[in-house]
């Protein structure tokens, strides 16, 4: 049985990440990729003026240009975030709260192409020369928690596998010696 969400502070921690990252991938990130016939049923118009909000605030090159104008390893990327992210993130949701022993197996490869795709995406935008180093700084602000946060699951998720790979290697040792 599952140790109560509340006493596992981490695991709080991450689940209410994994809540908003999916409903951030699902609501802004990913828009793009949503057939036209839905963009007049609710909440689509509100999502896309948050959307909205996002670039004029932010100018961020990523999002203000049409799937099919984008760089090809961004749309890749967005994809991804669309095809695993969001299953991953929802999965995830379920098996921290429910103490699951797999959520590490899950978020290990999460974390790294989390980590991987956000860095390439601040290294691109730090090239962009359309915008300004207030631009570029207020644009890091919005992906560098993602850096952060990725960073800290992967070694998270790292410790709790080889944690459980040591304590089943002594369990297997002290076996062959009975």
């Amino acid at each position: 049985m599952a140790r109560p969400l509340l006493s596992r502070k981490t695991d709080l921690c991450l689940l209410i990440f994994f809540c908003l990252h999916t409903f951030f991938v699902i609501g802004v990130d990913c828009l793009e990729l949503y057939p036209a016939a839905v963009h007049s049923y609710p909440p689509f118009p509100h999502l896309l003026q948050l959307r909205q909000f996002y670039i004029d605030t932010y100018q961020d090159k990523f999002l203000s240009a049409a799937v099919p104008d984008q760089q090809p390893w961004f749309v890749a990327c967005t994809w991804m975030e669309f095809l695993y992210h969001v299953p991953t993130c929802v999965w995830a949701v379920w098996g921290l709260y429910r103490e699951h022993a797999l959520v590490p197996l899950a978020l290990l490869p999460w974390a790294v192409q989390t980590f991987v795709t956000t860095l390439l995406c601040v290294v691109e935008l730090w090239n962009w020369e359309d915008r300004t180093t207030e631009i570029k700084w207020a644009l890091t602000g919005c992906y560098g928690p993602y850096l952060v946060v990725s960073a800290w699951v992967a070694s998270v998720m790292y410790g709790r596998l080889k944690e459980a790979l040591l304590l089943q290697r002594q369990q297997q040792v002290k076996a062959k010696g009975q």
